[in-house]
């Protein structure tokens, strides 16, 4: 037997109502949050490698922080574009290929002799994973019921902290002993592997769809429909606050944890490479607790404001007293500090639920898309700008090596972007509407991407509605 007749043998046994209506969907879901987890791995390597990067190509924070943040200069502009792909040719080779892309850009990164062949590949390592995360919603939207993306979306971004959590403990060991480019090779082999299990397993949509749902999931967006799109998402105020809002909220991971994390806890708490490693793994863990039970909770009861305003207020306060109160935390209490802002910083993927719903469920990639664009954006001003701040707060030390020494009250300065953002973001909080759950859509903008069999199927249902 042919590996395609296995192939599609397997999937007519998973035809059967049982296993179709239940494990299958999820299991497609879970393919997603692998690749999510491989954007997240090669998204975080960076942190444990300042030193190795700043010695190989001789660099400054400030360009050691615009070399990480390549990744975001293709990551964040390409979110509106990888929504609109998805609406339009669906998930499986879509994913399929950006994984490759991923695969490609790292094996640049990883051969480079120059900082801008280093640029080009973070950019494209970005470039590739700028399909992971709304790729995994759009699957979610598609073979989950309404009231399970909540939870998907803080699913995934939990097990993308697994993968960032074990990713600096391996790349810290790793590193110190073969180097960077060694470390990150067996990267290259599993992001193949990757791509042929998003080939095999993943479909775009269930084969039990009905007829009009099946003709609608076939039928793309025009390119008419894909600027109305484009029009109501953007002249939505709640979407331009929603995405604000989840930008300074994700600051503590997109700044903090992605990249001056570990730097900073050397420098202001004198831990070795290894214990900034385990307290910034707290971080990534207790992300990891609360990011479902967060999305199983806002599910409940049907609210997704009020968790994120509480548990955004907490993480404000603790980051408060970890970056101007550090004479008053005992080492020894760092791990559990970090593991609750970590805890605090779940709520964040409630901000992709609210762009959903916030629009029609037609253009879920597209609106998901757009609330990641705006999201990610933090990342791609932040970074640098935390660079540029430690390079002018700096006191003109230089080191064996020739590059600037960096006191914790340098790092205390640059990063106070962290606290006072997240602070920002919980008071615009109070200006969200809630969308308990439901689609806030207009009636005249789901009319908009109606398939005329839809449209027929609507008329029908309300003569006859009319007529009882």
């Amino acid at each position: 037997m042919t590996t395609k007749a296995c192939v599609e043998a397997v999937w007519n046994k998973t035809k059967t109502p049982s296993f179709f209506r239940s494990a299958y969907p999820w299991l497609i879901v879970c393919c997603g949050m692998l690749f999510y987890c491989y954007n997240y791995f090669l998204r975080v390597s960076p942190s444990v490698m300042q030193n190795e990067l700043s010695q190989t190509f001789h660099i400054t924070a400030y360009q050691f922080g615009t070399l990480a943040a390549f990744y975001y200069y293709a990551y964040t502009p390409m979110q509106i574009p990888a929504g609109m792909i998805y609406d339009k040719f669906g998930v499986r080779f879509v994913l399929c290929a950006a994984c490759l892309l991923a695969v490609l850009g790292l094996s640049i990164f990883i051969s480079a002799n120059s900082l801008s062949m280093a640029s080009t590949g973070r950019f494209m390592i970005g470039l590739g994973s700028a399909f992971a995360y709304i790729g995994t919603l759009k699957l979610a939207s598609i073979w989950l019921p309404p009231n399970r993306f909540a939870t998907v979306a803080g699913v995934t971004t939990a097990i993308g902290m697994v993968a960032g959590a074990l990713s600096q403990k391996y790349l810290s060991m790793v590193v110190e002993l073969i180097g960077y480019q060694q470390a990150l090779r067996s990267a290259l082999v599993a992001g193949v592997i990757l791509s042929g299990i998003i080939i095999l397993i993943i479909r775009n949509r269930p084969k039990t769809q009905s007829l009009a749902a099946e003709n609608e999931m076939q039928t793309p967006m025009n390119i008419k429909q894909l600027l109305a799109a484009l029009r109501i998402i953007f002249t939505n105020p709640q979407m331009w606050l929603i995405g604000i809002i989840g930008c300074l909220l994700y600051l503590p991971s997109s700044v903090f944890l992605d990249l001056w994390g570990i730097p900073y806890l050397k420098a202001a708490y004198h831990l070795t490479s290894e214990q900034a490693v385990s307290v910034s793994g707290c971080t990534f863990y207790g992300w990891i607790v609360s990011g479902p039970l967060i999305g199983m909770f806002s599910d409940k009861v049907k609210r997704r404001c009020l968790p994120l305003t509480c548990t955004g207020f907490f993480a404000a306060l603790l980051l408060c007293i970890v970056f101007y109160l550090p004479d008053s935390i005992h080492p020894s209490s760092l791990h559990m500090i970090f593991f609750m802002i970590g805890f605090c910083c779940g709520a964040h993927p409630l901000c992709f639920a609210l762009g959903k719903e916030s629009n029609s469920i037609k253009v879920s990639g597209t609106s998901v898309a757009v609330t990641n664009m705006l999201i990610m954006a933090g990342g791609l001003l932040f970074q640098p700008i935390v660079g540029k701040l430690l390079d002018l707060h700096a006191a003109g030390s230089i080191g064996m090596d020739g590059l600037p020494v960096y006191a914790a009250s340098d790092y205390t300065f640059a990063l106070s972007i962290v606290p006072l953002g997240v602070a920002l973001g919980i008071f615009l909080s109070i200006f969200l509407k809630e969308t308990h759950c439901e689609s806030q859509a207009r009636e005249a903008d789901e009319r908009l991407f109606a398939t005329p069999q839809t449209l027929l199927s609507t008329e029908l249902a309300t003569e006859s509605e009319v007529m009882k």
